[in-house]
Order: structure tokens, then sequence, then C-alpha cells
């Protein structure tokens, strides 16, 4: 039976997508399901099959709701046709509405779910994060939580009250070099590997370039830290337990 992790968070811009590409980077061919307003994930070409959210309001109001249920139809085709360990990325403002239609449907599908919620200390992350682990409860067998420290730190009571049983892990905030995020936004964590040293002392100077280097390198490390207990429960190795905090 394959597993199928969802990456989420309702509010946007809290790291989501860079936890997706650890995972993608630390499962090495796990197939991706981008469900978002643009398509992001190019770098990874061929792994990533894109549908692009959500139904219009006028679409919406013209057919009584119709194309709201509909949205997720072909997600659903291809969530039941996985045969491999699959990583989603969910958009913002779309967790929601995926997790409540899962919560009718995903007995219905040949699969194991999980659900990876990524958290900042904003207000807006906060507030949805307990949401979507409750949400998820009854249909996934194992929930986690990234406490991306981008702004700074969350109040380690809030993360007792508020996250349950999810397994709980800390990405620290990452300092780089001026530069070093254009290499980011073009190739995501897969482009640290390609680097041409020759190429980037050529465009930054020699102490730049060693240091573009090294906070990229630093950067994608951290992430795949942050995303190891996920990565371990999706591709069964070694058998994982919630409660617990790395």
């Amino acid at each position: 039976m394959p597993r199928i992790l969802f990456s989420s968070q309702e509010k946007g811009g809290v790291g989501k997508t860079t936890i997706v590409r650890a995972l993608a980077e630390a499962v090495e061919g796990a197939p991706i399901i981008e469900i978002d307003a643009s398509h992001r994930l190019l770098e990874l070409k061929d792994r990533v099959s894109f549908f692009q959210m959500r139904a219009d309001r006028e679409a919406i109001e013209r057919t009584g709701g119709r194309a709201a249920r509909a949205e997720f139809d072909a997600v659903l085709d291809v969530l039941s046709q996985a045969t491999l360990p699959t990583i989603v990325d969910v958009g913002a403002n779309t967790s929601v509405s995926l997790f409540t239609m899962l919560a009718d449907v995903a007995p219905e599908l040949a699969a194991e779910f999980a659900v990876c919620v990524v958290v900042t200390n904003e207000p807006g992350a906060m507030s949805e994060t307990p949401k979507l682990l409750d949400l998820s409860r009854s249909w996934t067998k194992a929930r986690f939580v990234v406490e991306n420290r981008l702004h700074g730190n969350i109040d380690p009571n809030w993360l007792q009250t508020n996250v349950g049983d999810a397994t709980v892990v800390t990405l620290d905030a990452q300092f780089l070099e001026e530069g070093a995020q254009d290499y980011l936004q073009s190739g995501g964590l897969a482009i640290v590997d390609r680097l041409n040293p020759r190429k980037l002392r050529e465009a930054h100077g020699i102490g730049p370039a060693i240091r573009i280097q090294r906070d990229l390198a630093k950067f994608r490390l951290e992430a795949m830290r942050a995303v190891r207990p996920a990565a371990e429960w999706l591709v069964g190795r070694p058998p994982w337990r919630c409660s617990r905090r790395t």
C-alpha cells in the first residue's frame, strides 16, 4: 500500500515549498503532486503532476457549487493510482477544502496518508495549524509539524498545547549571502550540487562565491534534517510513531 504525504499550510509564505523540495531530495524519485495557483516546482520536471487551483468564484456561483465540489476530482484520480511513496504540495488557501474532502473519501483510496504542516510564528499560520491537524486526524496515520523559525521561535507552550500527538521538528532561520536566494528561486535545493565554482567566482568574486556555496549547502542540509521524520515515514524506514520531537 503506497504512502502519501501532504505538505500543507493555509497561509502562504511559510516555507512550505522549501519543505517539499527537501522531501523531493530526501526521497529520490518520489512522484510529486503540486496543487497551487501556479506551477513553481519547475526544476523537478516530469516528477511533478501540476493541478491549478481553484475554481473561480464566477464558476462556483454559476454552477451552484458544483465547480467547488469537483475541483479535486483530477487530484483524486492521481492519488488513487499511486504505487510509490508520493509527496503532495498543497498551496495556500487550499488545505482546508482538500482535507475536508479527504475526510470523506480517503477510506476509499488504497493508500496510507500523513500530513506535514509548516508553521511560523505569524498569527495566521499559528491559527491555521491546529485546524489542519484536527481536519486530518481521522484519515492520517501520522502527523508532522515543521516549526520554521524564519521570523523567530514559537512559544514551546503553544506548540505543546496545539499540535497534539504530531511529531515536531524545527528549521532554524538561515542567513544567506546576497545572491544565494536567486539560485534557490531558479533551481530549488537541487541546484546546490550543480553550481559551478569557477562560474560563481566569475560572477560574484571569490569571497562571496565561497559564502554562497557554503550557505546554500548548509540551507539544504538543515531543510533535509527538518524533513527526515516525514521522509522516513514516507518510505517506511524505520516504522514511525507520533509524539516524538526532534
